[in-house]
């Protein structure tokens, strides 16, 4: 039985050809040096240095030693929150956020730093209004997530970081499920500080992530891991040029590269030939699911979504359904609340949470189909029965 992989908001499948490639060839290359990454004399033939510019071409980043590299999203937040943030300082976010947001928050909490959550709607959706109504004088960043990595809704990051900046707020943006997804770009958006992990839509390997910053923010920020750099040795404090500032340590070269090289085949492709294609299959997959007996979570609606849907189902705990759609038609999903369970408390699914499939630019229509049938089988005789 061949499995039908839907669990794309987790971690991408099947890298891109090219990356596989590029991969394999610097293993056998034997090179495991640790490339220059600052100085353009010695890198300019160096992966991180090749790959900081793509990515810097890709978000519209002024400096390309502005992207900076780190194992992953979660990383890349806990580095940038606890080195932005102060005792006294308030911070606003909302309630679907995922625990790579909330957790370093919480912790925060205990050396004084105050937290608003601001609530969304049950289909995951926020007002930017509720914003200005929760701001203080001592307000100093909003961070959120560009989607929820539950119901997939499109939040509206274009009027919520145009009013924080109006109001003197550092802008966060947790990129992790719309990076090689939507158009992003830090200028247009008002993002002060991107993140982004490599594994998901950019299509690189697990272990590579990071974040991009705005001009002049580099300076806002303390180095909150150090170490070596291969620069500057003889001080026995962090660099603060970039990227040495904020990339302490032996850098994952071969995941660099393959980010790298994943992002340019994304670029061959086009952007917007992918979106175009991972809207239709969401479009299509919630047709088929309004002829089910289920609920599905999140506004419903493809033009307000990525390809992420989650569903509850009458008769069946969403561990059951999920294990059921694997064990006998080998359909991959993700069960659960998906580390982010205010998110779950929002939409009225806690503490058992969802059912979730998501998919990426290789998923075909064929495969939705067939998971389509497959849930009617699963469901039928469970619940009120539609033809289907």
């Amino acid at each position: 039985m061949e499995s039908v992989y839907l669990n794309w908001a987790a971690t991408s499948y099947r890298k891109p050809a090219v990356t596989l490639q590029a991969v394999n060839d610097y293993l056998q290359a034997n090179h495991y040096q640790n490339s220059n990454r600052t100085l353009p004399g010695m890198a300019e033939n160096g992966i991180a240095f090749k790959t900081r510019q793509i990515l810097a071409d890709f978000f519209g980043v002024n400096d390309p030693a502005q992207v900076l590299f780190t194992q992953n999203a979660t990383m890349s937040l806990n580095m940038v929150l606890n080195g932005l943030l102060h005792r006294g300082d308030h911070v606003l976010t909302t309630s679907m956020e995922h625990n790579a947001v909330t957790r370093p928050l919480n912790l925060l909490a205990q050396q004084g730093i105050e937290t608003t959550y601001l609530a969304c709607t049950k289909t995951g959706q926020l007002q930017p209004e509720q914003l200005t109504a929760a701001l203080r004088t001592t307000t100093k960043a909003l961070v959120m997530t560009h989607t929820s990595n539950v119901t997939g809704t499109i939040m509206p990051i274009r009027e919520c970081f145009a009013l924080a900046k109006q109001h003197g707020l550092i802008t966060i943006l947790d990129a992790s499920q719309t990076a090689g997804v939507l158009p992003i770009n830090m200028a247009d958006l008002n993002i002060d500080i991107l993140i982004f992990t490599g594994h998901k839509s950019l299509l690189g390997l697990p272990g590579t992530g990071g974040f991009c910053l705005a001009d002049g923010l580099a300076e806002q920020i303390e180095p909150w891991i150090v170490g070596g750099t291969g620069n500057a040795s003889a001080s026995l404090t962090q660099p603060d040029f970039l990227p040495d500032k904020f990339e302490p340590g032996t850098p994952n070269t071969l995941g660099i590269l393959s980010l790298g090289t994943s992002v340019k085949a994304i670029e061959h492709l086009g952007l917007a030939k992918i979106a175009r294609h991972e809207q239709a299959l969401t479009a299509y997959f919630l047709a088929g699911l309004a002829r089910l007996p289920v609920t599905v979570l999140g506004p419903q609606r493809a033009d307000q979504m990525v390809p992420v849907i989650s569903i509850v189902a009458p008769g069946f705990d969403v561990g059951e359904l999920g294990g059921q759609l694997y064990q006998q038609f080998g359909i991959i999903t993700r069960c659960g609340l998906h580390c982010a369970p205010l998110a779950h408390q929002t939409i009225g699914t806690f503490p058992t949470g969802s059912v979730r499939f998501s998919f990426g630019y290789q998923t075909t229509m064929a495969k939705l189909d067939y998971t389509l049938t497959a849930l009617a089988q699963l469901l039928k005789g469970r619940a009120e029965w539609k033809d289907f």
